[in-house]
């Protein structure tokens, strides 16, 4: 996305109600450390429409990579913190106990 593009969709962004604050950790932010996050990556199909776009900080955007889930948090996580009677969860393996 080209700058002067990228500034009119940061500017979209704060029309729709988001601040300058990163969208996943809450830190606010200076306009010179706004990144645009894609909630689909676009390497899923994802678009730069505003409705697809977040302001975010580096770091998050960075850490989140083409996940679809916030930073740090991997399908892994998910599944730990679900009740045992959850229907995310798998069935142990013999691999769980190597």
């Amino acid at each position: 996305m080209n700058p002067k593009r990228r500034r009119k969709k940061i500017q979209q962004l704060k029309e729709s109600g988001f601040d300058s604050i990163c969208y996943w950790c809450a830190k606010p932010l200076a306009d010179d450390e706004i990144t645009l996050d894609h909630l689909l990556p676009k390497s899923l199909g994802g678009s730069d429409a505003v409705e697809n776009l977040r302001i975010t900080c580096k770091s998050c955007n960075q850490s989140r990579g083409n996940s679809l889930y916030p930073p740090g948090l991997m399908p892994q996580k998910l599944m730990a913190s679900c009740p045992s009677k959850c229907s995310h969860k798998r069935p142990k393996t013999q691999a769980d106990n190597l």
